[in-house]
């Protein structure tokens, strides 16, 4: 019965103008999707999928490349909308060269696209672009521009509204890379000024002490403060002035972890663990999986490690902070994408098992070796031991310039890979029918979505909600016994290079749950479950999150709400 009513949901989810090719499976046959999960081809994109971030209150992804040619539709557009119910993808216009931008949202929803790349084939410079996404027009539109050039760049949105751009540009700069190259300082963008920034100064430890600041993990902690982290090193830094509040433990005390690199080109992937209502929202956990070790080039085994730390904000506004705690992963793993899912665990995805990030010198090969096809979930309540498990293997090998996201339905979207060939695999696979690129997209259904006996159906339910309001929810679930048993806020995805930006997840407190399914004037069989909204702006920052209800490990579909502070 239940491999039944998936059936029909899954015929459901991809019904559209690409339903034929969208269902096709590309999962191994005789694997066991309730079990391991599936792959299955979403559609084709005319860009490659470098840049993915989820476009609020749509189902559409906005992916954006390198110039590459040639694309599936004859054209040359470096940026497009993919959508992730019915596969449909349309291009659209963006004048900058934006390989390796940053990109966030604001607090109206609106996604913000920052920083980006040297020019390249008709694309002027791009490293001190400010755009955000017109979607009616379906352009990307110039607001502003960087102080300075900024390649590689994190964009994090404070609680504030303001954005933060941290890279090391300008690299590459001139007719030789400078990876030397260093910025002690970062910039910060107002949206409601949007022409120009503020620069911040960093540490002057920091810089010093990182190697490589590419991409750097940043996150914003419950007390406003943000984390961020480069490769081996890192700080809980004051945001609006650039001041150190706090280094951050390292693991260089820890044998087996010695040498162990986690920026670009050593790319390793990193998640904020859901912040609790148990914990009051005051404990941030990170965990950092994966990457290369420092004398690591493109045969090298990765990183088959994860480092996770605890940071407890304490009443006074200082923090308790413990150290690194190890756990060695079922598989190496360096430019993989880490997906915080609904139920609180975490999908490791993508990437290779040796070699690094970036191009070879010998013709733009891959620097990437031996994909990665297997999914690992890691669920960090699980004992210490017992946290990873193997899911069901990929066909398509994304390498250098592959992202993955959060969808509504609560699948991942897969995406990209430019360097889709000249890499070596043991392993039998599906190669990109287009060489270098990948415009192959699918989606992953993670192993939870085939318990449809306990997958919430979201009935009503408020589209805005404000700090510690107290809300309800309307849901439906097919088992008449069951109740959802948690609540979650997720921020919307942005991914790549393998580092989600905006990635974040609220456990709403639950306050009452009625199991009567007899209420009059409602749906029939309905329920409710009735929360606590975010405790306030520093644990929540303002804008779009997406709804999910909970039943165990199993969730339901989500809905797009927005939270505002009303105070």
């Amino acid at each position: 019965m239940r491999h039944f009513l998936y059936a029909q949901f899954i015929l459901l989810f991809f019904a559209g103008a690409h339903a034929e090719e969208s269902s096709s499976s590309t999962s191994p046959a005789g694997s066991d999707p309730a079990v391991l999960g599936e792959f299955r081809q979403l559609g084709v994109s005319y860009c490659v999928g470098v840049q993915l971030i989820a476009v609020p209150n749509t189902d559409k992804f906005l992916f954006m490349e390198r110039p590459t040619t040639p694309h599936p539709d004859g054209k040359h557009a470096n940026a497009g909308l993919m959508d992730a119910v019915t596969g449909t993808f349309t291009n659209v216009a963006c004048k900058f060269s934006m390989e390796n931008c940053g990109h966030t949202y604001l607090e109206n929803g609106t996604v913000a696209v920052l920083a980006g790349h040297k020019p390249q084939s008709s694309y002027p410079e791009g490293r001190r672009a400010l755009q955000i996404l017109n979607v009616e027009a379906l352009t990307l539109d110039s607001v502003g521009q960087l102080q300075f050039g900024h390649w590689l760049a994190t964009a994090t949105r404070l609680p504030n509204g303001m954005v933060t751009i941290m890279s090391d540009s300008p690299s590459p700069v001139g007719p030789t890379r400078k990876d030397a190259v260093q910025n002690p300082f970062y910039e910060l963008w107002d949206p409601n000024n949007p022409a120009s920034t503020t620069v911040v100064q960093l540490d002057s430890t920091f810089s010093a002490n990182t190697k490589y600041f590419y991409y750097p993990f940043v996150f914003v902690l419950p007390s406003g403060d943000i984390f961020t982290f480069s490769n081996t090193y890192g700080q809980i830094i004051a945001p609006l002035t650039g001041k150190k509040v706090v280094v951050l433990p390292t693991w260089k005390n820890i044998p087996e972890a010695k040498g162990m690199n986690t920026a670009y080109p050593f790319s390793g992937s990193a998640v904020l663990l859901p912040l609790r209502p148990e914990d009051n929202y005051q404990l941030a956990e990170i965990v950092i999986f994966g990457g290369q070790w420092s004398k690591g080039w493109v045969n090298t085994t990765a990183v088959d490690l994860s480092m996770r730390l605890k940071i407890k904000v304490l009443e006074n506004g200082s923090y308790d902070i413990g150290e690194w705690q190890m756990e060695r992963m079922p598989l190496p793993r360096v430019s993989g994408s880490a997906v915080l899912l609904p139920n609180g665990q975490v999908l490791l995805i993508n990437g290779a098992k040796r070699g690094m990030l970036g191009d070879a010198v010998s013709g733009g090969g891959a620097m990437l070796n031996e994909p990665n096809f297997w999914p690992v979930l890691y669920d960090p309540m699980a004992p210490e031991g017992s946290r990873y498990s193997t899911l069901g293997r990929s066909q398509i090998a994304r390498l250098l310039h592959s992202t993955a996201g959060l969808t509504l339905n609560g699948t991942v979207i897969l995406a990209g890979g430019d360097r889709s060939s000249r890499f070596w695999s043991p392993d039998t696979y599906s190669p990109s029918p287009s060489g270098f690129p990948e415009f192959r997209v699918e989606l992953f259904v993670p192993p939870f979505l085939y318990d449809t006996d306990h997958r919430p159906i979201i009935v009503s339910y408020p589209v805005v909600i404000g700090y510690e309001d107290i809300i309800t929810i309307v849901y439906t679930m097919p088992d008449a016994n069951a109740t959802v048993t948690s609540v979650v806020l997720m921020a919307p995805p942005s991914d790549t290079h393998g580092f989600n930006m905006h990635q974040r997840m609220l456990v709403l407190q639950i306050i009452a749950e009625d199991k009567d399914t007899n209420h009059e004037a409602s749906v029939p069989g309905s329920r409710t479950v009735t929360v606590r909204g975010p405790l306030n702006v520093n644990v929540a920052p303002q804008g779009p999150y997406m709804l999910f209800l909970v039943y165990e490990k199993t969730y339901g579909p989500g809905k797009w709400l927005s939270v505002r502070d009303f105070s």
